[in-house]
């Protein structure tokens, strides 16, 4: 046999195995993706989060060229949706929308069915304040004479919330302390059911976030009472923060932000995050966010993971300290 010959047919034997192993291996990455991408949102329609997922879904949908489903399942604090993600394949074509209580329910409950390290972070998506809203009927006029009220009645006064360790919660839970003031909670099942309610008169105050109730806000269905953020925000510059009126440092921020179940490949990590930044510097989704009361974020995947490695030390401080419990 001549040995150059066979050289040279073997190489080209190993080449065309390597180049069909590649075809095997590399096309779930590269033709990713080729079919719908189903956004999980812990809330019922019309809170703030499904809005921002919403509007998240369309441009995404635009930029991958595949459609996106908005798929809400509210309930649990957030549990029941976090679990269908985190038990999801780690494919890239299930992720999970959610908020600060992504961080709060591993502590908040004796049970969490989920650990934050069943996620890989895609990206943050906005951060913007909770706002303290009351019915048109509520026997005050102002956040500093709710406080005098519940003073004088420690545990009368009724305050809603979208539910048990939801950012809007936590951040009433905090007014709280700093005030010295007890209310008693009512937890409902998302934002909208809770603003329905102030806005008929059968709850006087309630605590969600700017995006949920800035459209009762418009249409003068609520008084905005205070924001909770440090200072005042852009949308509602008539509108105090709780720190004005209370004279503390109280700030609060509520964050979205976009999760992968663990081991979903990094190439695909990397496209989702690059598509979402470049949807969050246009200037119409910008505007968009805006308008309900939130603002852009984006960066990095890393320095998402970064923020909720800190968040989870803060809130679990905070739930120990306050004696929290969701069960």
């Amino acid at each position: 046999m001549n040995f150059d010959r066979f050289i040279s047919r073997r190489t080209t034997l190993v080449g065309v195995a390597v180049s069909a192993l590649l075809a095997v291996t590399v096309p779930a990455h590269a033709e990713w993706p080729d079919k719908p991408i189903r956004i999980v949102v812990p809330s019922s329609p019309g809170g703030s989060a499904d809005a921002v997922a919403r509007l998240v879904g369309d441009r995404l949908s635009r930029a991958l060229g595949q459609p996106v489903v908005i798929d809400n399942k509210g309930g649990g604090g957030g549990n029941i949706a976090t679990e269908a993600v985190a038990r999801a394949p780690a494919d890239g074509y299930t992720l999970l929308l959610t908020g600060n209580n992504h961080t709060i329910n591993v502590s908040l409950f004796s049970k969490p069915p989920y650990k934050l390290d069943d996620f890989t972070a895609v990206l943050e998506l906005t951060r913007g304040p909770s706002v303290f809203v009351a019915s048109n009927n509520a026997p005050f006029k102002s956040l500093g004479e709710l406080i005098k009220l519940a003073k004088a009645a420690p545990g009368d006064i009724a305050y809603g919330s979208p539910g048990i360790g939801l950012p809007s919660h936590i951040a009433f839970e905090l007014f709280q302390r700093e005030t010295g003031t007890s209310f008693a909670h009512a937890p409902y099942k998302g934002s909208g059911p809770s603003l329905a309610d102030a806005a008929g008169g059968q709850i006087p105050v309630v605590a969600a976030t700017l995006a949920a109730a800035m459209p009762l806000i418009k249409a003068g269905k609520v008084r905005p009472l205070a924001v909770t953020s440090a200072e005042r925000w852009p949308s509602l510059p008539d509108v105090p923060t709780v720190a004005e009126v209370t004279g503390t440092s109280y700030a609060h921020l509520t964050w979205l932000g976009i999760f992968a179940p663990k081991g979903t490949p990094q190439p695909v990590i990397a496209r989702l995050n690059e598509a979402i930044n470049k949807s969050l510097k246009d200037s119409d989704f910008k505007a968009n966010l805006e308008a309900l009361g939130t603002n852009p974020v984006g960066g990095t995947a890393a320095s998402f993971q970064k923020m909720i490695d800190a968040e989870f030390v803060t809130s679990r401080a905070l739930i120990q300290s306050a004696k929290l419990r969701a069960d």
